[in-house]
């Protein structure tokens, strides 16, 4: 898959921008690991199939932290990100900005 575009979403409580969570990393590793991820870093956890290959990154903020996903797969693959972002009580963010 070297060859697929690598795409950045954010999982994000609010549906029209990349907003922090405010809850702590406990949260984000249970929610993970339920839906199939395992914890690469403290901060980071990876997915991977025939399909597709997923990371989830954790960026620090001043009130909890930013849900970054990166997705590379031949095909959109955002059915896979919505799931993970209901899994969150969230939406999906293609636009990267942050508040």
């Amino acid at each position: 898959m070297a060859t697929v575009t690598v795409r950045k979403f954010a999982i994000s409580p609010d549906p029209g921008e990349a907003l922090d969570f405010t809850e702590g990393v406990d949260y984000f590793v249970d929610l993970f690991r339920d839906i199939g991820f395992e914890q690469s870093g403290t901060y980071t956890f990876r997915y991977a199939d025939a399909e597709c290959m997923m990371k989830a990154e954790l960026t620090p903020s001043k009130d909890g932290y930013f849900l970054w996903m990166y997705v590379q797969a031949l095909d959109e693959h955002t059915y896979r990100l919505h799931e993970i972002a209901d899994a969150f009580s969230a939406h999906l963010v293609e636009a990267t900005r942050r508040k």
